[in-house]
């Protein structure tokens, strides 16, 4: 067989060249996708934040819920707090029905840099019933760690236990 007949099997090198450069360039696409520590979207960020945390003592609801002081407007009055982009309030209701429900609440917070704060609960009347309010110091975008404990009337007592997601 002719030298310049075994030649016309081989593909030209400029051709193998071509098809290196399209499986590079194919997989470091690929390996440049998104990544699993992409953050969470804003609207689920915001759902974490206003989902309440909920426990009941006896035949009292406790429901616990942690607000951006930002994002309360004209509302912040009613707690009596000036709103700050470094401040979330930590919510605290126990109702027997629709009646409020005279409770002790204590707890503490901590972030993702393991800052650990003491939450100092008052119990404020908001003209729709009472709320036990206690701010917190927290920067987002992070992840707030909440422990409350809850004494009812009677002695009896609970726990809630909760992260929310603070957003910027």
């Amino acid at each position: 067989m002719p030298r310049a007949a075994a030649v016309s099997f081989r593909p030209p090198m400029t051709e193998i060249a071509r098809a290196s450069l399209v499986a590079f360039f194919t997989l470091a696409a690929t390996a440049c996708g998104p990544s699993s520590s992409v953050p969470p979207d804003a609207q689920s960020t915001a759902q974490n934040v206003a989902m309440p945390a909920q426990a009941v003592i006896g035949s009292t609801e406790v429901t616990a819920s942690v607000v951006p002081s930002l994002q309360l407007g004209a509302a912040a009055s009613r707690y009596d707090i000036e709103p700050a982009a470094d401040r979330v309030l930590v919510l605290v209701a126990a109702r027997e029905g629709k009646a409020d429900m005279p409770v002790q609440v204590t707890g503490r917070a901590r972030d993702l840099r393991g800052v650990r704060q003491t939450l100092q609960f008052d119990a404020v009347d908001t003209g729709s019933g009472i709320e036990h309010v206690a701010l917190a110091r927290v920067s987002g975008p992070d992840t707030l760690r909440v422990e409350l404990d809850v004494t009812g009337p009677d002695g009896a007592r609970t726990a809630l236990r909760f992260n929310r997601d603070i957003p910027r």
